[in-house]
């Protein structure tokens, strides 16, 4: 999507080669009061040299030396192409070369004019007003992320995230239930909460008591239906006539998918290539999953995480995106959001640390192809030597024409989409077999719409969930979203046709962002006439609309807001300014044998890649956090490979199995050894039925 406007701050430390001058953007591509705060430092790394590292070549042929007999290190030049997470991760994990002399030259590209962020980026118009590629959360399990965060001098993550944030969650039906911040920053390595025991009893009576109680004993993710506050109408009530939308064997039937889950491990390639071919719509069926709890809780999650219907996701895809999200940890579901622009609080700092340590960025700048460099010409290196690259990138720049880029590796940080473009137009990456199909790679489209309303006279207070308690929306919408300033709404919201495959999200940034908040207007003396309240709607999968012109949109968001929330729709006379910004297959889509498609980080020595849709098979994690994870990978075989000693790209290893699930898990292989199933495990129980039977799955 677009990408923030980043101040071009010059680093004082200048290479000796020229580089021409230019903006960035990349066609890369991917939730005070009720918050818990989360501490800064959680899984610090010690920044240590890279193992197995092999020493510098030197320069003792001849040809590659000036007029001196005196050898000289050859300084390996790195391209990383794309500025997002991955990035500029991989400049980050590279750059500590540098650190206190130069030891590799490292350049950036990034198509976005703007900045960097990848989609998590943004810009100011010429009123100053920020606008971002869609509002981006930081998970509980976002180890790396906040490790690489804790690194960027000038970012205090406490400062610039919130705290731990309820969401809540609707389906085409309405309200379904409050997601509660389930973790705990005490104690984390027990992965346990901390609860109060029952008194008996007197709190014989007291649900939310005994529901966390019995809570405390069930692995993840047994525990989130127990602690989540289903709304009455969903649950417990009859409306119209109906009966309630989810009852107690609804719910029961979500255990149906512990035997696929205990059966799937995330980090290994079998189970990969057991699930990854078939729907997670097979998936669901298989466990006996009721109507009513895929189309009240299972089909809304789908929408919004891997966004994406049933049949149209990958089964391993779908069980790894829970698992992260929901299932690995007590509080995996637990989400920080960004207390403004990412791209101002977090890639503006970061840029200027690594231009610091002599990272040179060139904005606005594509990549036409990447192709071996055949020529024997000599050019100059920032170390005054002569030598010869192995790679050229021909580049697009805008208004300042073409021009080329010879270098020593290339790492591809970018989406799956703009990667099978390059792929296809690049000699160097088309022969390569772990490429071939690259081409087959898809991507989902996204909307962010912003809007800039007029303040209501009535200030809502007192509201829960977010970083400010106080509101300017019309009180019945404030008090639709009272408990939370996060919506997230599954397909099919208010029968509106072009949202049947559509989730979308709603975020009050009043109550998220420092500079809207209410409280910001009275202790700055803004005037009346220049305040406002600010909503964002992000649609994903979007191709039903993306075309449509801003005002056709715009007037899609408010009939999106007023049927999920069940209220009025807001006039547009109420609307002061809007935005809409879209990214059309930007966001990796996870279909159905797509893992497949996905390569390693290293495609060969001399060219790395790395990004949300890369290694699905390895390190257990999704979106930014995959993308970082992924970029330490990358720089980490890159550093093996041209004798870099210094990189820091050490990966924190994801969450561990609870001992519940590790458990389940030997019950898993056990059974899977007695009797394999041809396609996907059914539920424990049904298997157990085929196994005692001597049935085999058909």
């Amino acid at each position: 999507m677009a990408k923030t406007t980043m101040r071009c701050i010059r680093s004082s430390v200048k290479s000796n080669i020229t580089l021409n001058e230019g903006t960035v953007m990349a066609a890369s591509i991917t939730h005070e009061h009720e918050t818990t705060r989360a501490p800064a430092h959680r899984h610090k790394l010690a920044r240590c040299p890279v193992a197995g590292t092999q020493t510098g070549q030197s320069m003792e042929n001849p040809r590659y030396a000036r007029a001196s007999a005196t050898p000289k290190t050859e300084v390996p030049r790195v391209v990383v192409i794309g500025g997002g997470w991955a990035g500029y991760a991989v400049a980050e994990s590279l750059s500590t070369n540098n650190t206190p002399s130069r030891a590799v030259e490292i350049i950036l590209l990034d198509a976005s004019k703007g900045g960097g962020g990848g989609l998590a980026g943004g810009y100011r118009d010429s009123k100053a007003r920020p606008f971002e590629a869609g509002i981006h959360g930081f998970w509980r399990e976002y180890r790396n992320t906040f490790d690489v965060m804790e690194s960027i001098e000038g970012v205090d993550i406490d400062a610039v995230l919130s705290g731990y944030t309820p969401s809540v969650l609707y389906s085409k039906n309405g309200r379904v239930a409050l997601a509660p911040v389930l973790g705990s920053d005490q104690n984390e390595d027990r992965d346990a909460f901390e609860i109060d025991v029952p008194q008996f009893p007197q709190d014989f009576w007291n649900e939310d008591k005994i529901r966390r109680l019995i809570a405390s004993n069930l692995p993840p993710p047994l525990d989130l239906p127990i602690l989540a506050q289903f709304d009455e109408k969903s649950i417990t009530a009859s409306t119209c006539g109906n009966p309630a939308r989810l009852r107690p064997i609804d719910l029961l039937s979500g255990l149906g998918l512990l035997g696929a889950w205990a059966d799937f491990e995330q980090e290994s390639p079998s189970s990969w290539k057991n699930y990854d071919s078939q729907p997670a719509s097979l998936l669901f069926e298989k466990a006996g999953i009721t109507s009513k709890l895929f189309e009240e809780l299972v089909s809304p999650l789908l929408h919004v995480l891997p966004m994406c219907p049933a049949y149209d996701c990958s089964a391993a895809a779908c069980l790894s995106c829970f698992h992260v999200f929901a299932l690995q940890s007590k509080g995996a579901f637990d989400v920080r959001w960004c207390r403004g622009s990412i791209g101002e609080k977090i890639f503006d700092p970061w840029r200027h640390q690594l231009e610091q340590r002599g990272v040179k960025f060139r904005s606005g700048t594509k990549v036409a192809c990447i192709k071996k460099n055949s020529s024997d010409q000599e050019e100059a290196s920032s170390g005054h030597t002569l030598r010869r690259y192995n790679l050229q990138l021909d580049l697009m720049e805008g208004d300042s024409g073409d021009s080329i880029i010879k270098c020593d590796a290339v790492v591809l940080a970018v989406g799956a989409v703009a990667a099978g473009k390059l792929a296809s137009s690049s000699p160097a990456l088309s022969s390569l077999p772990s490429t071939t199909n690259f081409d087959q790679l898809r991507g989902v489209t996204c909307v962010a719409v912003r809007l800039f309303l007029k303040p209501h006279q009535i200030v809502s207070e007192n509201l829960s969930g977010g970083c400010y308690n106080k509101t300017q929306l019309p009180p019945e919408m404030a008090n639709a979203m009272k408990d939370s300033p996060v919506a997230v709404c599954g397909a099919g919201i208010g029968r509106i046709s072009e949202l049947n495959e559509t989730g979308f999200c709603i975020y009050d940034l009043q109550r998220m962002h420092d500079e809207f908040n209410v409280d910001f207007y009275t202790n700055n003396g803004v005037a009346r006439d220049d305040q406002m309240a600010v909503l964002e709607v992000d649609f994903y999968r979007a191709d039903s609309f993306v075309d449509w012109d801003d005002d056709k949109i715009v007037q899609l968001s408010l009939k999106a807001i007023s049927a999920a929330l069940n209220t009025v729709c807001i006039d547009t006379h109420d609307i002061i300014d809007s935005k809409v910004l879209r990214a059309r297959k930007a966001v990796s889509h996870f279909a159905p044998s797509s893992a497949l498609l996905s390569p390693g980080t290293k495609l060969e020595k001399g060219m790395y890649i790395a990004g949300d849709w890369v290694d699905r098979t390895g390190h257990a994690s999704w979106s930014t956090e995959k993308s970082v994870v992924t970029a330490r990978q990358a720089a980490s075989a890159l550093s093996r490979d041209f004798g870099l000693k210094h990189s820091s790209c050490q990966v924190v290893p994801a969450a561990k199995d609870t001992p519940q699930l590790s458990a389940l898990r030997r019950s898993a292989r056990v059974l899977r050894a007695v009797s394999p199933p041809e396609t996907l495990p059914p539920s424990p129980w049904v298997l157990a039925k085929q196994l005692m039977s001597g049935m085999k799955e058909p």
